[in-house]
Formats: C-alpha cells, structure tokens, sequence
C-alpha cells in the first residue's frame, strides 16, 4: 500500500549519506508521495550559518537526484518541525543524527490528536577513513561527496610502547592512510587489575585537537570464576562520539602469582626474572610460549576485534 512520506534536511553538499536518505524514503512510499522539505536560507542564518549554499543551489542539487522520480516534491521550511506535525503523512525518514528530532514531532503530534508517524531511520554511510560522510566534513575539507579523504587520518596512541605501535600501525595500515603519534600516560597502574584495565584504556584514549581517532590499549588480569586470565584490552575513540571496545585473547596465568603481583611486580616483569629474559619488547604470552605467540599478535587481535563496529554503517552508533 502506498504512503505518503516526508524527510527534511538541509541537503548542503549532497552526498551518499543524504542519497541513501532519499532512496530509502522512495522506497517505503511504495508509489506514494514524497515531500522533501528543504530548509530555508532565513532558517539557516539562525542555525547553520556555515552553510554557504543559497537555497536555491542546494533546491538544484535535490532536483538533479530526484528528476526521475515524479511522486517527489521540494518544499521550503522555515522551521523543523511544523510541517511534519501538522501535515497528513504515513511515514518520517530521518538519519541517525535526527531520530531524536523524529521522536519529538511524534511527541507534538500526539498532544494534537494526531496519529505519530512511522519513523524509518537510515544509518550513516561510511567515508574512507570509516567515519560517517556528512556536509560539516565536505565543508571542512576533510573528505568530498564520496568519502575520500583529502589528508591521512590522524591517530593518537596513549602510550609510547614500542609493541603498542607497532601493533597499531599494522591493524589500521589495513584500512587507510594514517599519521600516529604516540604520547605517554602518566599515573596509571603497573599491574592493573579487573576495573583498572578499563580504566587505564579509557584514560589512554582521549583525543587531542585536531585528530579523528584516540586509541587506549591495556594490559591486565581479569580475575574470573576459572581463574586468572592475562588480556590486552583496547578501546577506540572517534571525534564524533563513537566509542568501540574489545579485548584479546585471555591466557590463564595461576592463582598463586597473583598476591606477587598485587604487591610490586608486573607480570611481564616477574616471568623475565624466572625466565632470565632481558627483552623487554618480549610479553608475558611470548615468555610462556616460547616465542610461538608474540604480545603484539595479542594486541592486534583486540584492535581488530575492536574495529568491528566501523567496518559497517548498519552497526556504527
């Protein structure tokens, strides 16, 4: 059955994001009207005065995308909310970004007496560097219409471990041109513990200015009902917002190391005394194996692992 479905925007730079908005709309019509509302050069002084387009540039833009739709119409709008609260549609599309907005014209329509809409809410497509294509980024420089970047991404490490970015620089070469610096933390435990390890990969993954991503990488034991596990944890921070996390593989260490090491020794520490091991790139796992698993496989797994929820925009936020 058909419906009549409205989506409103600014639609600065049309781009795969906004695209991807408008198909989906086109398509949950099933022959039904579409109203794009298209905010107005009056609205935009107030609330994005970046916008440098005239409404009548960014009306061509839609018009070009849209032509050979003819169940499609462009109206102005001077203000979010009033034409989806009072007009007669079925269905709202909105981005990740507006779902909020959708649910409080739902809000307002029910005080009015109206039937709330269907709202549909499309996901971000990604760009190249695997953060969400948006206007404010084309306007920025950082990235075109399609994604691409104009500059390497920028990546913060929050440690100076030489295993640390060496594994870093090896996950992420995977996915795109970057630029790591690395920065040492100070004040954080030698051997931490449960809680600590989070805390300590939180600490470690801020953002500086200017950077896209902030990565938090700690080693640390995990007490569990089976024991003692030795894991790597990471967590990776973006500068919109988007924070994903994971850990390694665990590998059981025994019980009766463990007041030892809450005392004055770290694991690694403690095994290159027994083992008579002067490396000190060499971990705890590569110590207990012989070398067979290396410490930075161990770290790469995490950040693989926590990588997952950026390599698709269905999951993304």
């Amino acid at each position: 059955m058909s419906k009549n479905v409205v989506v409103g925007g600014t639609f600065d730079h049309v781009h795969l994001g906004h695209e991807k908005l408008l198909k989906r709309a086109i398509e949950v019509s099933e022959g039904g009207k579409i109203t794009v509302g298209l905010v107005s050069d009056e609205m935009l002084k107030e609330w994005k005065p970046e916008v440098k387009k005239s409404y009548e540039e960014r009306k061509e833009e839609l018009e070009n995308f849209l032509q050979p739709h003819e169940n499609c119409s462009i109206v102005k709008i001077n203000d979010p909310y009033k034409r989806a609260v009072e007009g007669d549609f079925d269905c709202l599309v909105v981005s990740y970004e507006t779902r909020e907005r959708g649910e409080e014209i739902n809000d307002m329509r029910k005080k009015r007496g109206k039937e709330p809409l269907e709202l549909i809410e499309v996901k971000p497509v990604l760009a190249e560097d695997l953060l969400p294509i948006s206007s404010s980024r084309i306007r920025l420089g950082e990235i075109d219409i399609y994604g691409e970047r104009s500059t390497p991404v920028k990546i913060h490490l929050g440690s100076d471990n030489e295993v640390k970015r060496k594994a870093v620089e090896e996950v992420f070469s995977e996915y795109f041109e970057f630029e790591l610096e690395c920065t040492k933390v100070q004040g954080l435990e030698e051997q931490p513990f449960n809680q600590e390890i989070v805390e300590g990969a939180k600490r470690r993954a801020f953002i500086p200015d200017n950077f896209d991503y902030g990565i938090g990488i700690e080693s640390g034991i995990l007490e569990t009902e089976r024991g003692p596990l030795s894991l790597e944890y990471v967590i990776i921070n973006d500068k919109l917002g988007f924070t994903s996390t994971a850990h390694g593989p665990g590998f059981p260490i025994p019980d009766t190391w463990i007041p030892k090491l809450k005392k004055d020794i770290t694991l690694g520490d403690r095994l290159r005394v027994v083992f008579g091991e002067k490396n000190e790139d060499m971990g705890a796992v590569g110590l207990l194996t012989g070398g067979k698993v290396r410490r930075k496989d161990c770290i790469k797994t995490a950040c693989f692992n926590a990588m997952i929820p950026r390599l698709n925009a269905e999951i993304y936020h």
